[in-house]
C-alpha cells in the first residue's frame, strides 16, 4: 500500500499569500508547497515574460561556440548536427538545422540508428561525416561523455562543439566548447534545461535576440522540454508556456499535421497533449523506425508530405504499443518465476526491441516501485535501458559498477547502457549488491504527495478553473493532488475497453464523476457502497462546449473504520490457517459455496478472471448474506483443494476455473470439513 503524505504549511503565511495576491487559499497552499514562500518568488513565478530568460553567454563555453560557428558561416564550411533519436534530440536537430539553413550554408544532420549504433557519438559515424566534407560537428542532446570519439574527430581534422544537458563525468571532451549547464564549473543560474533548451540558448547567442529566436523556434523548444520530462519551473516554465501558446495560435505545418492525425485541435494544446499524444508519435520513429521521419515532418513545408508522415508515425506508434505489451508480458512472466526479492529488477532477452524497453522499464517501476533495468542481447553485445524511483539515482548506481560497462549515460531517473554480453552476469551481481545495500525498505514504499485536504464542498468547477493559473504542470510543478475523505461509491463503470474505471462518488449532497485511469474495475480495491478516501486531481472536462468537474483518481482506500474491519477479517483468516481456529462469523454454509462459484462461472464466461479479493468480498456481500473476506478466502481454499480452480497471485489475483463434470463432493475438502456449519 502506498504512503499518503499531506504537505504541511505555515497557516499564517497561507493567509498572507492569499490576501496579498488575492488568490483562493487553495492556490496559496499550492504556491507555498512549490517553495514559493516569499513575495519575490511568487511574483517571479507569475512573471513569465520572455525578458526573464537568462543571458545565454552565462553558459560556460558559449562564447567560444559562437565564435567558431560564425567563422564556419563566414567561410561557408559544411556543418553536421549530430543528434539523439528521442524527441528532445529530434527537436534539437530541427531548431539548429533551421537556423543554420537560414544563414545560407551547407548543413547536414546525423542521428544514429538506435538498434545498430546506439546512443551517442560513435567512431564509424565520425569517419563517415568527415568523408562527406564536414569540418565542424555540433552535437545536440549528446556528447558530454564522448571523450574518445571526440578525440578521434580531432585527430581526423574535425572541430567539435558539444551542446548537451546530461550529467557530466569527471572528464569532459577536449574540443572547441562543451556547452552544458551541468558542467562542474558552470555558473549558469538554471541547471535543468532540456537538450533543445541548450540549443535554443546557442541560437539566441548567435542571433543576439532571444525574443526573435523564440518566435521562430519556441514551439519546438516546448515540445522537446515536455517530452524529456524536464522540470517545468524557472526558464522551462517560460519556454513551455509561451511555446504552447505559439502552437495554439500558429502551429507549424508539421505540428499541425500531427495534431490533426491524433484528433486534437491546435487551440486545445497542453503539456498533457504533448506528453501523451505528440511525443510518443515523434518518439516512435526513433524507437522502432527511422528518426529522420520525425525530423523531416518538423522541417516539412509540403502539406501532403506532412500528412503522410504523420499518418505513418501514428501507425508506427501503434506497432510500438503492441511490441511494448508483448515485452511487458514477458517481463511479468519473468517476475512471476524469479520474484522481486532484490531491490532492483533486472531482466534480459534476445527477443526484445531495444527501442521499446525503456518504456516497459518505466511501467515496471510504476507497478513495483523498484528501479528496473531491461537489457537486449544483440550478438556479443548487450544494450539496456534503466529507470528509477524517487530518491535513487540510477546514474550513480551505474557509476558504482562502471567497470562492468562499455559505456553509459543519463540522469538520476533514467539512463542507457552498453556492455559486453559475457559481462552481463558480473554486471547483475555487482549492481544488485550495490542496490541491496543502498536502497532501504523505506525507499521502496510508494509515496503519494498530497497538496492539501479538500472538503467535499470545495470540489467545484470554479476551483478546477483556478488551477489553470499554475499551468503548465509537469515535473517540478506537478499536477496538484488533493485528499478528499468519506465519499460513497454509488456506481462503478468499466470504460476504455476495460482498461479504465469511472466511479460515481457522493458526498451526501452532490454526486461527482471520477476517472481512475489504468485501473481495471475488477482489480481495484473498491466496491459499490464503499465509503472511501481518495487522492485526486481536479480537471475541467469540456464536452460539446459545456464544462464540468471531473476528478482524476491517483489512489483510493477505504475509510479508516472500514479498513479496520478488513484487517480484522484478514486476522481471522490467518488465525484459521495458523491455528485452525474458526469463529461462527466465518463458518460456511453450502449456499456461500454455490453462490460464490456461480458468480465466478458467470465472470469467467464474460472473460473476467482478475480480482482484488477484498473488493470482491464486499461486492459479494450485497448478494450473499453475511459474506466476508475470511469466508471468501476459505471458499477459494476449498475450490483449490477440490481442483476446481487455479489461482495466480500478483498485483491482482487471477482465478481460473477448471472444467468439471457433474456435482462435486464438498466432504472431500478438509477446509470444508473444518469450517462448515455443522
Amino acid at each position: 500500500m502506498s504512503k499518503w503524505i499531506v504537505k504541511q504549511q505555515d497557516e499564517n503565511y497561507i493567509k498572507k499569500i492569499s490576501a496579498e495576491f488575492e488568490v483562493d487559499p487553495v492556490i496559496a497552499r499550492l504556491l507555498y508547497n512549490r517553495g514559493l514562500n516569499s513575495t519575490e518568488k511568487i511574483r517571479h513565478f507569475f512573471n513569465t515574460d520572455l525578458g526573464n530568460l537568462h543571458d545565454p553567454f552565462l553558459l560556460e563555453g558559449m562564447d567560444k561556440a559562437v565564435v567558431r560557428i560564425k567563422q564556419a558561416i563566414n567561410n561557408n564550411e559544411k556543418i553536421t548536427i549530430y543528434g539523439d533519436y528521442d524527441v528532445d534530440g529530434i527537436t534539437s536537430v530541427v531548431v539548429l538545422y533551421k537556423y543554420l539553413s537560414s544563414q545560407g550554408i551547407d548543413v547536414d544532420y546525423y542521428i544514429p540508428d538506435r538498434a545498430e549504433e546506439g546512443y551517442g557519438l560513435n567512431e564509424n559515424a565520425v569517419c563517415l561525416i568527415k568523408e562527406k566534407g564536414t569540418s565542424l560537428i555540433i552535437t545536440v542532446d549528446t556528447g558530454t561523455t564522448a571523450v574518445d570519439e571526440i578525440k578521434l574527430a580531432n585527430e581526423r581534422g574535425l572541430d567539435v562543439i558539444v551542446t548537451d544537458h546530461h550529467e557530466c563525468k569527471q572528464k569532459i571532451p577536449e574540443c572547441i566548447a562543451v556547452v552544458n549547464p551541468k558542467r562542474e564549473d558552470s555558473k549558469y543560474p538554471y541547471k535543468e534545461l532540456a537538450g533543445v533548451g541548450v540549443v535554443f540558448k546557442l541560437v539566441c547567442a548567435l542571433m543576439g535576440d532571444s525574443e526573435q529566436a523564440f518566435n521562430l523556434y519556441g514551439d519546438l523548444v516546448a515540445i522537446g522540454t515536455i517530452a524529456d520530462i524536464m522540470p517545468l519551473i524557472d526558464e522551462n516554465r517560460i519556454l513551455v508556456l509561451y511555446g504552447l501558446s505559439l502552437i495554439g495560435k500558429r502551429p507549424s505545418l508539421g505540428i499541425k499535421a500531427l495534431l490533426e492525425a491524433v484528433g486534437v485541435k491546435a487551440e486545445n494544446i497542453s503539456a498533457g497533449v504533448v506528453a501523451y499524444q505528440i511525443a510518443p508519435r515523434l518518439n516512435a520513429a526513433g524507437r522502432i523506425g527511422n528518426p529522420a521521419s520525425s525530423v523531416e515532418l518538423l522541417l516539412s513545408s509540403d502539406r501532403d508530405i506532412a500528412n503522410n508522415i504523420s499518418i505513418s508515425l501514428c501507425d508506427e506508434n501503434r506497432h510500438r504499443q503492441q511490441m511494448e505489451q508483448e515485452i511487458l508480458n514477458d517481463v511479468e512472466s519473468m517476475i512471476n518465476t524469479g520474484g522481486t526479492k532484490n531491490n532492483i529488477l533486472i531482466f534480459a532477452s534476445s527477443q526484445w526491441h531495444h527501442g521499446v524497453i525503456g518504456i516497459v522499464a518505466s511501467r515496471i517501476v510504476e507497478r513495483y516501485n523498484k528501479p528496473c533495468i531491461l537489457v537486449c542481447f544483440e550478438g556479443n553485445h548487450a544494450k539496456g535501458s534503466a529507470r528509477s524511483i524517487k530518491g535513487v539515482s540510477i546514474f550513480e548506481l551505474l557509476c558504482s559498477v562502471s567497470e562492468t560497462l562499455e559505456k553509459f549515460g543519463g540522469h538520476e531517473m533514467a539512463a542507457g547502457l552498453t556492455l559486453d554480453r559475457d559481462k552481463y552476469e558480473s554486471f547483475i551481481e555487482a549492481i544488485t549488491s550495490v542496490a541491496n545495500k543502498k536502497i532501504t525498505d523505506e525507499m521502496l514504499i510508494p509515496v503519494i504527495e498530497i497538496e492539501c485536504e479538500l472538503s467535499s464542498e470545495q470540489l467545484t468547477l470554479q476551483l478546477a478553473k483556478l488551477l489553470h493559473k499554475l499551468e503548465p504542470f509537469g515535473t517540478g510543478n506537478p499536477t496538484p493532488n488533493f485528499l478528499v475523505r468519506n465519499l460513497k461509491i454509488m456506481d462503478i463503470i468499466s470504460v476504455g475497453a476495460g482498461k479504465h474505471t469511472k466511479l460515481i462518488l457522493s458526498s451526501g449532497e452532490t454526486d461527482v464523476a471520477a476517472m481512475y485511469f489504468g485501473m481495471k474495475s475488477s482489480e481495484g480495491d473498491f466496491a459499490i457502497g464503499d465509503n472511501v478516501d481518495i487522492v485526486c486531481a481536479l480537471t475541467e472536462n469540456i464536452f460539446r462546449g459545456t464544462s464540468s468537474l471531473t476528478l482524476n483518481i491517483k489512489s483510493i482506500r477505504l475509510c479508516e473504520d472500514e479498513l479496520e474491519e478488513e484487517q480484522r477479517m484478514e486476522n481471522l483468516y490467518a488465525d484459521f490457517i495458523n491455528n485452525k481456529n474458526i469463529i461462527d462469523e466465518c463458518r460456511l454454509k453450502r449456499i456461500d459455496i454455490t453462490s460464490f462459484y456461480k458468480f465466478l462461472l458467470r465472470q469467467s464466461n464474460a472473460q473476467v478472471t482478475s480480482y482484488n479479493l477484498h473488493a470482491l468480498a464486499r461486492t459479494l456481500k450485497t448478494t450473499i448474506p453475511d459474506f466476508n473476506y475470511c469466508k471468501l478466502r476459505l471458499c477459494l481454499d476449498i475450490f483449490r483443494e477440490l481442483k476446481l480452480v487455479k489461482i495466480y497471485e500478483n498485483h491482482a489475483t487471477e482465478i481460473i476455473l477448471h472444467a468439471t463434470k457433474g456435482k462435486t463432493d464438498l466432504s472431500l475438502s478438509q477446509t470444508w470439513t473444518q469450517c462448515s456449519i455443522k
